[in-house]
């Protein structure tokens, strides 16, 4: 018979290898863990506050309950196109910012608007990082802060260099001690470099730039909570190669705020701004105040949030056939009183 007393502790979760966990506990020793199947398939993610149970003779920790989350970032698995299957994919837990990197290479104002949706559908708050700034003029950099600027909303963005240092003081002042970050973004941005430069050592592996077009290579493999010297912590996360975002149809309030503001204005409440009369966005578009890429965006993250709560709810479903079925109508009674 063990007579082994077993202790319950809290921890935290700093990294996810498959079926295994690594957590840390309250005096910084790193454990690796097993879920009860209880758990499943709630699993802990990254950035979770755990309870685990151990023995003083156990090397392995036991995970048996997952705190309340104040903030979740996942996205819809990419993948499986054939099966149509749609599968959450949890990134991490508990962030309070995300911080979305691009470099001039690979800069994209429709995928920073993915990003900026699913920032704000986690409950973290979004903020733009344009990376390897020594790599870049000037007028180039000037001109991508205007362009992210025109679908951020006002967010914060901070211009940096992993090289020169530009830009981490002002990283430092938002990664405030006790709060928890994760940077986004690409393979071969920079991530990783601008996550050592803020430490102020080699914590993760890095790819040389090549020489003939400035690019790195993709060096991380997988999430990892790393704490920084002055107690804030970072998420490292390797580089997304497809970004579908996950959520509902109001995940777009605020990275589409400008649209949204525009549609309250719309004739009819559940207007498509396609070729309803009295529509409000498309008049904005007309005279200017709304870009059409802008409008052309909103309308393919409506579709694909939609279509998303469509095979993931069937009370959606229904709601969303009764929705098509009352614009079909509407618009018949409008050629009849034409």
């Amino acid at each position: 018979m063990n007579s082994d007393p077993v202790a319950s502790v809290r921890a935290r979760v700093i990294a996810v290898h498959k079926n295994r966990w690594e957590i840390q506990l309250h005096d910084g020793r790193h454990l690796e863990a097993i879920a009860v199947r209880g758990l499943d398939p709630d699993l802990p993610v990254v950035g979770d506050w755990v309870t685990a149970t151990l023995r003083q003779t156990d090397t392995i920790a036991r995970i048996t309950a997952i705190e309340p989350r104040r903030t979740y970032l996942s996205r819809k698995r990419p993948g499986d196109v054939e099966h149509d299957a749609v599968v959450e994919q949890p990134i991490a837990a508990n962030i309070d910012v995300a911080l979305l990197a691009m470099a001039d290479d690979d800069f994209s104002v429709r995928r920073l608007e993915r990003y900026l949706t699913l920032a704000w559908d986690s409950g973290a708050t979004p903020i733009i990082v344009l990376t390897k700034a020594d790599l870049t003029s000037p007028e180039v950099l000037q001109l991508m802060a205007a362009d992210a600027q025109s679908v951020s909303l006002g967010i914060q963005t901070v211009v940096t260099s992993a090289f020169t240092g530009q830009g981490l003081n002002e990283l430092r002042e938002i990664l405030v001690p006790g709060s928890c970050a994760i940077v986004l973004g690409s393979s071969g941005v920079g991530k990783s470099s601008l996550l050592n430069a803020l430490a102020g050592t080699d914590l993760q592996n890095v790819s040389h730039v090549r020489q003939f077009d400035g690019k790195g290579r993709h060096t991380t493999t997988s999430r990892r909570l790393i704490e920084l010297p002055w107690g804030a912590y970072l998420v490292d996360t390797p580089g997304l190669r497809e970004l579908q975002i996950w959520g509902d149809e109001q995940s777009l309030s605020h990275s589409f705020a400008d649209v949204e503001d525009i549609a309250a204005q719309c004739r009819f409440s559940d207007c498509t701004h396609d070729t309803e009369p009295g529509c409000a966005v498309q008049e904005a578009v007309a005279q200017g105040l709304l870009a059409a890429e802008r409008l052309q965006s909103w309308r393919r993250l409506h579709r694909e949030l939609a279509y998303l709560a469509r095979k993931t709810d069937g009370g959606a479903a229904r709601a969303e056939r009764q929705r098509w079925k009352a614009i079909a109508k509407q618009q018949r009674a409008i050629k009849r009183d034409r």
